[in-house]
Order: structure tokens, then sequence, then C-alpha cells
């Protein structure tokens, strides 16, 4: 499994700096001209596919994955010196596991949601003044609910996470067929984030007529920085206007979260998704 991320991170990677690199098409916004850009104001409506590959030693030993259906909203402003986005994305799949030899035929269903809001400002114009490079952060609320019914006890295990981020995104624009073609290149790391799973199992003290799951739940959260929670998310994106107002999105993005401490839990989610732009 490591080894199919590593390949599909390298590979997105060298594409990346070969269009980044490549002399096909001119940059249409010179580095002096990003202090002029007009604002640009989009609401988004996208829809697309997600795979996701996981392992929750809190559920179960088995790697599980699955794909299906990927829906997202978001706005985008740009005004300039300054990237706003905003995205809600989410998506409901079958997670299956390898029989190995096994009789039974472990599934369950994963409910996956996850929100952000990244702004970043421009700090500087790279590779002979044809690459934008913007930094700045991400606030971002993560939550994942996977319901297994022949796991028992741990018939609902889940993962919540909200945290903040450092973002940096590069931008290029290019001609293609005669149109601004924008490509993009957004990356997040985590700065600090707090991490909300069960315990072994999700076990409740149902004996305990006192007892609540909620502050139980709650008891099990604490806050988790990078060595302790490894979150990457990577996103490129290739925007193509249509018209003088509206724009069509056609985006990949690698999200990627590894928890370190207790039982570890790996996940990577991979989403292709085609997007409306509508201009407001």
């Amino acid at each position: 499994m490591r080894v199919n991320y590593t390949f599909s991170l390298v590979a997105l990677l060298c594409l990346l700096v070969t269009v980044i690199y490549s002399g096909y098409g001119q940059s249409i916004y010179p580095t002096d001209s990003v202090l002029t850009m007009p604002t640009t104001r989009f609401l988004s409506l996208g829809i697309g596919s997600s795979y996701v590959r996981l392992n929750d030693e809190h559920m179960s030993p088995l790697n599980y994955n699955g794909g299906s259906v990927y829906a997202e909203l978001g706005a985008f402003k740009r005004k300039n010196k300054t990237v706003r986005n905003l995205a809600i994305g989410a998506s409901y799949i079958t997670l299956g596991a390898r029989k190995d030899n096994r009789e039974i035929d472990p599934q369950g269903q994963y409910l996956w949601l996850n929100m952000s809001y990244s702004q970043q400002w421009y700090i500087k114009s790279l590779f002979h003044q044809t690459v934008r490079w913007y930094a700045g952060g991400k606030i971002n609320s993560h939550s994942n609910l996977r319901l297994n019914d022949q796991l028992d006890g741990a018939f609902i295990t889940f993962l919540f996470s909200n945290g903040l981020y450092a973002s940096s995104l590069m931008e290029r624009e290019v001609h293609i067929s005669g149109r601004p073609v924008t490509i993009g290149w957004q990356i997040d790391l985590p700065v600090v984030n707090h991490l909300i799973r069960p315990s072994y199992l999700n076990i409740y003290d149902f004996v305990n007529p006192e007892g609540d799951w909620l502050d139980e739940r709650l008891e099990d959260s604490n806050w988790r920085t990078i060595n302790s929670f490894t979150n990457i998310t990577s996103t490129i994106s290739l925007t193509y206007p249509q018209g003088t107002t509206n724009a069509l999105r056609l985006s990949y993005q690698w999200d990627f979260y590894r928890v370190r401490t207790g039982l570890p839990a790996t996940s990577a989610t991979h989403s292709f998704v085609f997007a409306f732009l509508f201009h407001y």
C-alpha cells in the first residue's frame, strides 16, 4: 500500500514540474501585473469520484478500500495579492477487505465529510516570472464515520479532526487553444489538530447507568502536532474559462493521514473532481 502511495505522489510531482518548466504557452500575468489583477469571484459545484484505502487498528487490523461518487461545493475569490477558497466535500463509500482465504467477507459503510477555508498571499514569482507563489494558512475540519455490522462493539468507529494548516499555492497561466488556462498546485501541512478517536473497538460502559457516551468520547480527544498526526493534502487543478465569466475546473486531490500514537491508523483518499465555476 505504501508503494502505491509513493508512486502516485512521485508521478504527480513529475507531471507538475514538467508543466512548470515546459515552454508550452506563455504566462498571461507577468510579475508586476499581480497587483492589478481583476477581482474574481466564483461559486463552484463539483462532482467526481473518490477512492479510499484505510487501515485503522481501532476498528480492525485489516486493510479496507473502496470507491464511490464524490460531491463538492465551494467559493473562490481572488483579489490583488490574495487568494481565498472555501470548500465542502462529501462521499459515501462501501469499503471491503480482501478475503485472504477467510470465510467471511468483511464490509462496511464509510461516510467522509471535509470542510476547509484557506487564504494565501502572493510572495513572489518564480521560474523566469512564469509561476506565481502564494503562501498562507488553512482551517480544516475532517470527519469520517465507519459502520460495520460484523464488528459487534466496534459497529461505529470514527475519526474527527479540526486543525490549523500551513498552505502553499503555485499557479501558472498558459494559452491552450487560444484560451488562458490556469494550472495550480496547492499543498497543505498540519500545524496543530484536535483529534477525536474512540478507544479500541469503541468500547462503551453500558453497565454504568451514569455513563455518557459523548463524555467518554471527548475524554479520548487530544491535541496533535505533525509528529503524531501527519496529514498531507495535495491538490492539482486545471481551470479553463468559459466565455468571459464562468469556468470549468478539473482537479485531483490526494489526502493522506497517519495517526502514530496509540493504535495506529493510515488512510489515503484519491479524489477526481469536475467542477462548474459560476461567476458572481
